[in-house]
């Protein structure tokens, strides 16, 4: 799970240092995307219930053994993908896709990753709410 909230806070940098209001490429879908993955309904639904839903549809739906397959899938929905090939200091996944999709403040990510010897791929999808540092909070009304 850490991994994950390295990837949530890194890109969340990302888009608080950016001065463009949308980042990460065209709006996700609400539901399917053109190549089948399920974003949820990720605009509307409490964190919790797309981050399960999004689960659940992974776990249905992709199996270890089918990287090649699900890394076609998820870069036609805008995922970017990574695979095991590479030279970090640490153990890597066999494939790991995530899509940030950033608007304003927030913050949307959802992360899919084939680990070696494991029956299913883990997933999670997470939102944040980046606050301007620009900006005085201190008035209620903001």
């Amino acid at each position: 799970m850490s991994r994950f909230a390295v990837g949530i806070a890194a890109a969340a940098l990302l888009a608080a240092c950016a001065s463009n209001s949308v980042q990460g490429g065209p709006r996700p879908p609400q539901g399917p995307g053109p190549a089948g993955t399920n974003f949820g309904r990720w605009d509307i639904d409490a964190e919790g219930a797309v981050d399960q839903g999004f689960r659940i549809f992974i776990m249905g739906r992709w199996n270890g053994g089918q990287e090649e397959e699900a890394r076609k899938v998820f870069e036609a929905d805008g995922f970017k993908c990574r695979d095991g090939n590479r030279p970090e200091a640490r153990p890597v996944p066999i494939l790991e896709c995530e899509r940030v999709y950033s608007v304003n403040d927030n913050v949307h990510a959802w992360t899919v990753e084939f680990w070696p010897n494991e029956a299913e791929p883990k997933s999670h999808y997470a939102r944040m709410h980046m606050r301007d540092p620009m900006k005085n909070y201190n008035d209620r009304g903001n």
